[in-house]
């Protein structure tokens, strides 16, 4: 038996240190997906980018805008790791205007600790020396994302179009009881995967003062609250609701951000706009960068014409009060 042990150990050298190979190997920095490559092509020219979740990657199209815009935003994409991109890439943006963030329902309670997406996108954008500290084993690629030896995120190869991923389905034409059910197990997963109170008070102070961080570089910050579709908005937690409302209005105190709220824009009320419960498709997102773009002219551009949506408010819709909480 003792002679069986010593043969397994001896045969199981080869195999680990092929491993560990390959694991030292997925440390080393390399461009694996297209969201990066198009961010390294663009970056000494881009004039403004778009961050954020899948709510700004399928709901700003940065082609029409009228400056040179790239859509940095990607799934389960915390805040804290948009602030790190541009921070290591400071320096090499010259061009650099404008910096859009969604803040939206769940922003300033999600950290990606609990979520499988956001370790992976800190690998992705060689972010190891930031708040991916925090993640234990997850900070090692090869536990992270495997080791594979051409490890390639094809999702990402949906972002042709300087970074947005364009839908076209009509969530008009849903089944009523499927929405129902969507609007339940999108607030649980958010629950369960994406919120964290506890962790607003450290987002909050750390997005400040890289907004102020900004403004110093002449780098103007525009907050967007990305639009749900209206039928699911008042299952939101109201007390969160208020929470966010607060923080953007200190925000909005404290720097010299611009803010837009979709959320009350009348032209982006019709389910016809998005392709699910909250993603906006490419009809909306239409609509969505018009407003964003008509804004930064308005604000920006002197004498330029006002628009209906650009002064919109902090305050999102309150909830009917015939709705419980979903929490």
């Amino acid at each position: 038996m003792k002679q069986l042990i010593i043969k397994i150990v001896k045969l199981s050298i080869i195999p680990v240190l092929v491993l560990l190979l390959i694991g030292v190997r997925q440390e080393q920095d390399r461009i694996v997906t297209y969201k990066r490559q198009l961010f390294e092509q663009n970056k000494g020219s881009v004039q403004c980018l778009v961050t954020g979740t899948s709510h700004t990657l399928n709901g700003i199209n940065p082609t029409l805008m009228p400056i040179k815009t790239l859509n940095l935003a990607e799934e389960g994409k915390p805040i804290e790791l948009d602030m790190e991109i541009i921070e290591q890439n400071l320096d090499q943006l010259p061009h650099l205007k404008y910096v859009i963030f969604p803040i939206d329902y769940f922003t300033f309670y999600f950290t990606g600790m609990r979520e499988e997406s956001a370790p992976k996108l800190y690998h992705h954008w060689n972010l190891k020396n930031g708040f991916i500290k925090s993640y234990k084993l997850k900070r090692f690629h090869a536990l992270t994302c495997g080791f594979l030896l051409n490890e390639h995120n094809t999702n990402d190869q949906n972002d042709t179009i300087m970074g947005y991923r364009a839908e076209f389905a009509d969530l008009s034409k849903a089944d009523p009881d499927y929405r129902l059910h969507k609007y339940k197990r999108k607030l649980i997963d958010w629950n369960t995967y994406w919120i964290d109170t506890s962790s607003a008070g450290r987002i909050y102070k750390r997005f400040e003062a890289f907004i102020t961080k900004l403004q110093q570089k002449q780098i103007q910050t525009i907050l967007v609250t990305m639009p749900v579709c209206r039928q699911f908005y008042p299952y939101f937690d109201t007390n969160l609701v208020k929470k966010s409302n607060q923080l953007i209005t200190d925000l909005l105190h404290n720097t010299k951000a611009k803010y837009i709220n979709l959320q009350n824009a009348p032209s982006l009320s019709a389910d016809s706009l998005f392709f699910d419960i909250d993603h906006l498709n490419d009809k909306g997102a239409t609509i969505a960068t018009a407003i964003i773009k008509d804004s930064i002219l308005k604000v920006f551009s002197p004498g330029y014409r006002e628009t209906q949506f650009a002064s919109a408010g902090p305050h999102a819709p309150e909830r009917p009060d015939n709705r419980k909480s979903a929490y």
